[in-house]
């Protein structure tokens, strides 16, 4: 038994750094987010089989036997956005189609989109004005509920999983697509099916691990964040440790793993199928072994081996190569990560300065071209294997290199590194120039007071009706941090803040520079920004919380007690905000009794 503890002390880093106790903290926080997260996380089904438009085949003729009324037609849409037809009725007296509707626009992919038609009648013939569509199911509903043509055999695909329709009164996020899912699910599903990609704004490897989610569960609600979930819960380890390895300290760490357990912001994003988990804790990845590589390293020097070797030991360099590592990771996933290795620059450019290596300093330069900027290029390269581009797909045989209005590479030039130099040029402009407003973006410097929250998903479930009062009841899911966290991360935040420059506290110093990086940045962004940018920022500011309550008790150790009841605290605000953070159905008035301020949109 003692063998078995010591291995798995083992792979979360020093055999002596976690005690029993730390395990079964990390055991009960990891299986209390597991269960968040996964309850209720999206169907496992939804429509696959597909039927297709293009330029001659546009036409679909449904026959419903007799004369009825039709409400509505539930579109499943496929991978194409914002497909487009006008919708007719035959009348048999005049023998003509007559219009009823000559611009259907069917918005959302892998979503049930609903239409209304409202309409007596026997024909409905639809006919599509793209040049092609892709359309899982088509639900037709009247008065009595769910009205099945007469003719379901000439479109076999998009009559044969009529049990996938919602069972509520309109589908919810267990259904289908939410938010930016419409882009990244979109994407998923064309990386494993070899077809153009969508999603052309961010690197790939995001995207690549959501795809094989996709890949393994199926190209359903669960199928696409099945992978974002497991990395949000892997969250929860990963912090522990870290503020185990920054603090020496198992109350302390069970603080910060608290924190990351119970923030509302961190719980939404492990839900949703974006990559802004992914990136988020790949940055907390690299910033982990660059600390470690730090304490590792002035241990070494302390002995004086560094004056003798060439290079320092197996134990320390890993450390380094591993923090590189992580931050190709995160590159490969978002930008965002290059802020992050800025920082990360920072820090081991001060910690060099230091400690310099002396004879060891060729060596070492050579092995950070390797592990900064060699392998994290090759990882930022390889997740573009599957990306199709659909400017490949014309045949073109155009080679012109050219620097006149920004960088331009021929499609002529086809393979791995010419469609990487490419998108990557091409997402760089578009962040750069993109002009857009959105109803729930917000300045940076608003993040941390919570001043707006986005809603990512608000959907009517059920209506119920009680005399003269009626109750709605709705399933939403809102981007916000919990209040009690994040608002008390500010004076943190600052007193960290204090101890690094007036101090000088090597640790404060770290985690200062640290959340810098992850901050600063976005207040020279142009473009619309939204309150999650802010997660990785926040993630150091929990960190930042966890070094002010360790002074906090050096200087009284009978304040404890409060950190107790803040922490209780903490955790109640979490499930008051439930509801409206999970999609679980609440009660319209619930939500809005949450709304504490005006820029609060939460149901």
């Amino acid at each position: 038994m003692p063998n078995f503890w010591n291995k798995i002390k083992s792979i979360f880093g020093k055999s002596e750094l976690l005690t029993l106790d730390d395990f079964l903290i990390i055991c009960i926080l990891t299986v209390a987010f597991t269960f968040l997260v996964f309850f209720k996380l999206g169907n496992s089904y939804a429509p696959v089989t597909s039927y297709k438009t293009d330029d001659v085949n546009r036409d679909i003729v449904i026959d419903f036997g007799d004369y009825i009324t039709v409400e509505k037609l539930h579109v499943f849409l496929g991978n194409y956005d914002s497909r487009k037809f006008s919708m007719s009725t035959f009348n048999e007296v005049t023998g003509q189609w007559e219009i009823i509707n000559s611009d259907v626009n069917v918005g959302s992919v892998f979503q049930w989109n609903d239409v209304d038609i409202y309409y007596t009648l026997r024909y409905l013939g639809l006919v599509s004005t793209d040049d092609k569509g892709v359309f899982n199911e088509f639900v037709f509903t009247g008065p009595e509920g769910i009205v099945t043509p007469v003719n379901t055999a000439d479109y076999p695909e998009l009559f044969d999983e009529q049990d996938m329709y919602p069972k509520t009164e309109h589908s919810t996020y267990m259904d289908g697509t939410m938010f930016d899912e419409i882009y990244y699910a979109r994407t998923g599903y064309e990386f494993n099916t070899h077809q153009p990609a969508y999603e052309t704004t961010h690197p790939q490897l995001g995207k690549c691990l959501i795809a094989l989610g996709m890949k393994i569960f199926g190209t359903n609600p669960f199928g696409w964040r099945i992978m974002v979930a497991l990395f949000g819960i892997f969250f929860i380890p990963l912090m522990y440790i870290f503020a185990k390895v920054l603090f020496k300290d198992t109350f302390i760490a069970a603080c910060v793993g608290v924190f990351i357990t119970f923030d509302c912001m961190h719980f939404t994003l492990s839900r949703i199928c974006t990559i802004d988990i992914f990136v988020a804790f790949f940055i907390i990845l690299m910033y982990y072994y660059m600390y470690r590589y730090i304490e590792a390293d002035c241990e070494y020097r302390k002995t004086g081996s560094w004056k003798k070797d060439s290079f320092p030991p197996k134990h320390v360099y890993i450390l380094l190569a591993m923090s590189g590592i992580a931050m190709g990771l995160a590159i490969s996933t978002k930008l965002t990560g290059v802020y992050a290795g800025v920082g990360l620059a920072v820090i081991f450019i001060i910690h060099l300065i230091k400690y310099w290596p002396q004879k060891q300093a060729k060596k070492m330069f050579w092995f950070c071209v390797l592990f900064f900027i060699a392998i994290p290029l090759v990882l930022y390269t390889l997740p573009y294997i599957p990306v199709v581009e659909a400017g490949a797909l014309t045949g073109s045989t155009d080679k012109t290199i050219s620097f006149e209005n920004g960088f331009y590479l021929g499609y002529g030039y086809s393979g791995l590194i010419a469609r990487t130099i490419r998108n990557t040029v091409y997402l760089i402009n578009y962040h750069r120039n993109l002009v857009a407003t959105h109803p729930f973006q917000s300045s940076a410097q608003s993040w941390p007071f919570i001043y707006r929250s986005l809603l990512a998903a608000n959907d009517l479930v059920k209506t119920n009706v009680s005399g003269d009062t009626t109750v709605y009841i709705r399933s939403a899911v809102s981007y916000i941090g919990n209040p009690v966290i994040w608002w008390s991360s500010i004076p943190c935040v600052i007193y960290t803040f204090y101890n690094w420059i007036i101090k000088k506290d090597k640790l404060a110093g770290f985690l200062a520079i640290a959340y810098v990086a992850q901050y600063i940045p976005w207040f020279g962004v142009n473009r619309c920004i939204f309150i999650y940018h802010y997660l990785p920022a926040m993630l150091f500011a929990m960190f930042m919380m966890g070094y002010t309550i360790q002074h906090i008790i050096k200087w009284n150790e009978k304040s404890k007690k409060y950190i107790y009841g803040f922490l209780a605290l903490a955790i109640i605000m979490f499930f008051i905000f439930y509801p409206v953070i999970s999609g679980i159905p609440t009660s319209e008035s619930w939500g809005n009794s949450l709304e504490w301020f005006d820029t609060w949109a939460l149901v």
